[in-house]
């Protein structure tokens, strides 16, 4: 999510959630008691004197086979 969220000109950040900060996540964003967040996601729009993103992040991203395990880890043919 992190990577479309960039590839589409969008910012965005990973962040994590401490213990002690979950029950007042919860009730800002509605979250359901059975469901334990570890972290959030925020996306928007880059600063504008932040400069653009390199091509140079792109071309040292594994392809979405080395990095996707679907049911066990390792690569499938």
């Amino acid at each position: 999510m992190l990577l479309t969220a960039v590839d589409e000109g969008l910012g965005a950040c990973f962040f994590g959630i401490m213990p002690e900060h979950l029950q007042p996540f919860r009730a800002e964003f509605g979250v359901p008691g059975e469901y334990d967040p570890i972290g959030g996601i925020t996306v928007g729009y880059r600063a504008e004197d932040v400069p653009e993103q390199g091509t140079r992040v792109a071309e040292r991203r594994r392809a979405a086979e080395d990095v996707i395990h679907r049911g066990q880890w390792g690569r499938h043919a």
